[in-house]
This record gives structure tokens, sequence and C-alpha cells, in this order.
């Protein structure tokens, strides 16, 4: 982050645009942010405003992002051009530090659009194989035609088990049909780092089966999905609790946000 001007904006390059589903886009991006794995950047459109968006994977000064096109800004992805110029600020926020989980075994759990966060941490371990005993990625879709980064399963497949389950069945579809949950229940868990993000019912309900398994919540980071405002931690838009999302996260210890991530007025 520009620590000088924290608002300061990038200029940055469309390098590449890739459809990934009928409402989201990847888009990849040449910039000078360098962004470390679990941040995030504001992309800025003029006239429209700003949104957070997850850094999905990183590689020699290009940034890949993947936008679910659901609102103004977000909207301006859906006729965005390659070759076209775009408006960003960050990195912001903390990071994943899957250098904590080595010698160990990794589980790491994504839910929808919760792989593109979980995508550059993925890669990450998968370049660092070595330092990892198992390593399992579970991912969950609400259905196929919501599924992210199809082209990708078979190559990470063959690195780690990596796993994927759509909630409705489909005549496209011949993998698992269920719930994330399910995917938990077949692995054996011994000892493992858990990295997580997804929607709030699919990380409460994922956490109650990890504990039943004695997993410590310590042991558990989640990135949370909050819509982040200014990003510095002045608006107090994405508070949680005492922490502020954009600034303290947003990747937390499950153990340190539990208490409000169960109070349902938060």
């Amino acid at each position: 982050m520009n620590v000088q001007n924290p608002y300061s904006l990038v200029k940055g390059k469309v390098v590449k645009v890739h459809r990934e589903n009928y409402n989201t886009v990847s888009v990849l991006v040449e910039s000078d942010i360098k962004p470390e794995v679990g941040q995030y950047v504001m992309f800025y459109t003029f006239g429209r405003g700003e949104a957070p968006i997850t850094v999905a994977s990183y590689q020699d000064g290009m940034s890949l992002h993947t936008v679910r096109i659901v609102g103004d800004v977000t909207g301006y992805f859906q006729h965005i051009q390659e070759e076209g110029t775009v408006y960003l600020r960050g990195p912001y926020g903390n990071t994943w530090g899957f250098e904590e989980a080595y010698g160990r075994d990794v589980i790491i759990i994504s839910g929808g659009l919760g792989l593109a966060a979980t995508r550059w941490l993925m890669e990450k371990i998968i370049q660092n194989r070595d330092n990892f005993k198992v390593v399992y990625s579970l991912y969950g879709s609400k259905s196929f035609q919501d599924l992210l980064y199809k082209e990708k399963y078979n190559i990470w497949a063959r690195e780690i088990d990596f796993r994927v389950t759509v909630g409705t069945p489909d005549p496209a579809w011949t993998g698992r049909v269920g719930m994330i949950t399910q995917l938990l229940e077949d692995i054996k868990i011994e000892n493992p780092s858990i990295f997580i993000c997804g929607p709030d019912p699919m990380v409460k309900a994922v956490v109650d089966i990890l504990s039943s398994k004695g997993v410590n919540k310590r042991e558990i980071k989640v990135s949370l999905e909050r819509h982040m405002k200014c990003s510095v931690g002045t608006c107090g838009h994405c508070m949680f609790g005492p922490f502020f999302v954009c600034k303290d996260g947003p990747v937390f210890r499950y153990s340190d946000i539990e208490y409000f991530y169960t109070k349902k007025s938060v």
C-alpha cells in the first residue's frame, strides 16, 4: 500500500479477459501493484465508485481478478475489453500466512466465489508442495453453471487432492453432487492447517464439523467476505465486532472472531 497516500490510484492495463460463467469474469491486469497472497485491491470506475476485489493470482506484474457482476461498479466489467485501462489502489489487508503450515496437512475449503480468494494460496502451496504433507482442496458451487476456473481442475488434481461438488444435478456435470460439508466428512483429518473462504453459513457449518473432529479453532483461518469502502480503517463500513476487516483482515483466525461471527446482530 502507498503509505504516503493510501488513496493513490494506479493505472493498469487489461491484458486478458476470460468469461468464467454467466455473471463472473476474470481479468488479468498489468500494473505496478505488488500484492501478497490473501490481499485485495480496490478497483475504481469513474462515475460509478469503487469495489474491493481479491487477488486471485499474481506473477511478474500481472494480477488476476475474478469479478462477479452484481452492481454499478462490478457492472463495468460486463463489457471490459482487452488492451483497455483500469484504475486500482492497494494492495490492502493481511495475508494467508501459509508458511505456518509447513510440515503439516493442509485443507483448503472454498465456497462459490470464495475460490477466487483461495486460488493463489492453492497455487503457492502447489509450488512449494514438498513443504507440506497431505493437501486437500475442497470446492463447493451452487450449480454447474456457477463453477469457476473449470479449465484448471485437472491441473490442480495432478498436484493435490482437489475435489469439487455442485449443489444441484446437471446433465453436463458428472462429478459429485451435494454440500461441501459432505466432502469434508470423507477426508482424513490429522492436525491440519485450515484455510476457508465462502458464504457465512458454509463457514459456520464447516467449522462445526472440524470442531467435532478435534481441530483447534486457532488452526482455522477464514478470509471474510465483507464490503470494504475506504480500505484504511476510517469509514467503519466493514467493522466486524472490534475489527476493521479492511486492515485487520481480511484473513482472521477463527478463534479470534468466533464470538462476533456467531452473533446474529453482526
